[in-house]
């Protein structure tokens, strides 16, 4: 690169500074510099570090090179500043902006090669998630070293936001100064906004002299995320929080935030614009409103001065707990502007509650947890009254307000004098780890009495996420975008979604009463019914020292115990090859229905809420139903389908599926698996049932048929294994251990 050098050499010596730029960034296909970097260690001195950098890119132009000339000042400081700037046709320097401003980062590659091709506008570029969670983790860090309690995290971590929002440059980073600096920025951040009062639920220990040290690196982590330009295109305040729940065991200021994803997928299901009103009377932290904003900035292509105007007028957010309201102002006013709608108040009782003034209702309502918590459906009631005649209601609910009998005359009063539009069934470990609940997003039009309107149902099994060890991470396959298509299109298909007119006597709103089964592939039937196998075998290697016991005592006259057959039920009318023309179904025992007074014996039990192929424990019961059948928890663990191969006592709160004569042996493995593979139809208000179940069709091919076979008699040499080891009892923990090896490698 002799040009290349030559040049910068002439700079050196006709220029101010001493020596050559910090470096020089160069493509490597034509060595064609891009950037020439010049760094200061003092913020100071950015003025300097630009016209260093300018003159050195005038004279790589003199070379015959078009470079983008980068200045960086505050190396040696916690706060630092950063110009980017081209060079004009006319020989003038201009900075790269976003939205009219100088932009605060370097760019990367991507957006180097942008500006060399012409572009004079850069909007900014979120971090990537894992470069989100490093950082999330090293604040989380620094703040448990300063002894703060989780529920305090939230409101310090939004104070240094806003303060770093609102005067960055000003914050002294020494530790006599950092925080008072911080408060002060804060609640002068709330004060311009017209929110004063809330200034106060967020802000910074000033005593706490742990925090003061560590307080300077936050601010470094936060300033090189670029959070004070980001916050309008990212929910940075969410995403931290996201990301310090997984470090904290769980939500930090006792609420459960709906995820980020699921929101954004409301407002694009409700089609929020820029003209609309949009109202959350639950709104926690803003995530509803946010995703609303964020939908009209994206479809309508809005300005940073359009959003502010948006946050001002178009958001109207109600929260009742104070350090909630005040993270939710915050990330308004981190989005331009803080005279917002959104104000602390109890959504029941607010005289100024904005009725009949929005045209779409996002929210998800506190799960109540006590008798005196407010029930959902009062949420929806009241945000109902919020909307406008033909506005539109999308609501997370928990599945028991579309299925309880205690809720139908809820349900019922909605229906006189609104439409139901669309009810989707939610993935169980949506809101794990934090809570365990079964939730789905209930959507209703106001003032459209619903008539023979037909309502769009839809299960959503992948959202995108997975638990893993604790933690919701990506995965591949979400079926949101075609859940949002199907809803446009009213599409119906199988397993996945479905067009009916809800009724009590069909199941309420569950989607499950709407949505057509399927015959599972061979590919699910095999999964599930290795699961099968795998517990029942799993229970017999724990529990073979009492099976043996059992089989012993049942060969004696004098044990007490007798094992007879299922009593015969009235006949199921069933499609041919469903569950109703290979078994007869009945429930359980009525004498087990209690048991409370049951002494400990040598009796198998089965209930709902065993956990061990349905084993409840081994007690003093004299009537034993003869094997084999399948037993399937209409309450508890719902729909956990189990074969049985050895007789026991089966509560009443389970269903009992005996084979018919002529019945293959292999058919009550494909009809647990097919159980458990329906059991997402079911809930405490919507219980399995006979008639229910009858109509779900067996997968009955040879090659399933053969496969099981093969499996099952692998699963029973496993078995014999154990029961041979555990003959009067394990001889020691190997024999134990021996069969459990065994169960894990099977199949």
């Amino acid at each position: 690169m002799p040009g290349l050098r030559s040049a910068l050499a002439r700079a050196s010596k006709t220029g101010t500074g001493a020596g050559t730029p910090e470096y020089v960034l160069v493509k490597v296909a034509d060595e064609t510099p891009l950037a020439v970097f010049e760094g200061k260690p003092h913020v100071s001195s950015i003025a300097v570090a630009v016209s260093e950098a300018t003159h050195y890119g005038d004279a790589l132009y003199a070379a015959g090179y078009k470079p983008i000339a980068v200045a960086v000042a505050g190396t040696d400081d916690s706060y630092f500043a950063v110009r980017v700037l081209k060079r004009t046709p006319a020989g003038r320097w201009t900075p790269i902006t976003y939205e009219g401003e100088p932009i605060g980062w370097i760019p990367g590659p991507e957006e180097m090669a942008r500006i060399a091709a012409g572009a004079d506008e850069l909007r900014p570029k979120v971090p990537p998630p894992e470069v989100l969670k490093e950082k999330a983790e090293e604040i989380n860090g620094l703040l448990r070293e300063s002894g703060l309690k989780d529920d305090f995290r939230p409101a310090v971590i939004g104070a240094i936001m806003l303060a770093l929002w609102n005067d960055g440059a000003n914050i002294r980073r020494d530790p006599g100064h950092i925080l008072g600096d911080i408060n002060l920025a804060c609640a002068a951040a709330f004060y311009d906004a017209g929110k004063p009062d809330l200034s106060l639920s967020i802000k910074v220990d000033e005593a706490n002299t742990k925090l003061a040290i560590r307080t300077r690196r936050i601010c470094e982590i936060l300033e090189r995320l670029n959070i004070t330009t980001l916050t309008a295109e990212h929910d940075y305040i969410g995403a931290l929080y996201e990301e310090f729940f997984r470090y904290t065991g769980g939500n930090t200021i006792g609420q459960y935030f709906t995820p980020r994803h699921i929101a954004r997928f409301m407002a694009d299901l409700c089609e929020v614009t820029k003209d609309d009103v949009v109202l959350d009377v639950s709104c926690g932290t803003g995530g509803f409103l946010i995703a609303a904003m964020q939908r009209m900035q994206e479809t309508s292509h809005l300005s940073r001065s359009q959003i502010v105007q948006i946050v001002k007028v178009k958001l109207i957010g109600i929260e009742t707990e104070p350090v909630t309201a005040a993270l939710c102002v915050a990330n308004m006013i981190l989005r331009g502007d803080g005279t917002t709608g959104i104000r602390r108040a109890d959504a029941f009782d607010d005289t100024g509650f904005p009725f009949e003034t929005a045209d779409t209702a996002l929210m998800n309502p506190p799960f109540p947890h006590k008798k005196t918590d407010d029930p959902p459906e009062k949420y929806v009631d009241r945000a109902l009254e919020g909307l406008k005649r033909r506005g539109v209601c999308a609501v997370v609910v928990p599945m028991s307000l579309l299925v309880k009998q205690n809720k139908k005359a809820w349900r019922e009063k909605v229906l006189r004098s609104n439409r139901l539009e669309a009810v989707f069934a939610l993935p169980g470990e949506l809101f794990q780890p934090y809570a365990s609940a079964t939730t789905a997003i209930l959507m209703v039009r106001k003032g459209v009495p619903h008539g023979d309107h037909q309502t769009f149902f839809c299960r959503i099994t992948n959202d995108g996420l997975r638990l893993k060890k604790g933690t919701r991470v990506h995965q591949p396959g979400s079926v949101l975008p075609k859940a949002l298509q199907s809803f446009a299109s009213r599409a119906v298909e199988p397993e996945f979604s479905g067009l009916a007119r809800p009724t009590e006597s069909a199941g309420a709103w569950h989607p499950g009463s709407y949505i057509d089964a399927r015959v599972i592939d061979a590919a699910e039937s095999r999964v599930l019914i290795g699961q099968v196998l795998r517990n029942r075998t799993a229970f017999l290697v724990r529990f073979a020292p009492q099976i043996n016991t059992m089989l012993a005592a049942l060969e004696s006259p004098s044990s007490g115990i007798a094992v007879v057959s299922h009593p015969a039920r009235r006949p199921i009318l069933a499609t041919v090859g469903a569950h109703g023309s290979y078994f007869h179904i009945g429930y359980g025992q009525k004498a087990l229905h209690s048991k409370d007074a049951l002494e400990p014996g040598q009796a198998l039990v089965i209930s709902s809420s065993g956990m061990d192929n349905g084993c409840y424990g081994f007690f003093d019961f004299p009537s034993l139903f003869q094997p084999p059948f399948v037993t399937v928890p209409s309450t508890g663990s719902i729909g956990e389908a189990a074969v049985q191969t050895y007789p026991c006592g089966v509560a009443d709160d389970c269903l009992i599926l005996v084979p018919k004569d002529g019945t293959a042996p292999e058919l009550l493995y494909i009809a647990a698996a097919t159980l458990r593979h329906e059991a997402w139809r079911f809930a405490y208000g919507r219980k399995m049932t006979p008639k229910r179940i009858a109509e779900f069709v067996l997968p009955t091919d040879g090659a399933l048929l053969e496969w099981v076979e093969r499996e099952n008699a692998k699963a029973e040499d496993i078995e014999g294994m154990a029961l041979d080891a555990a003959e009067g009892g394990y001889s020691d923990d190997h024999d134990r251990r021996d069969a459990e090896i065994a169960v894990e490698v099977m199949m």
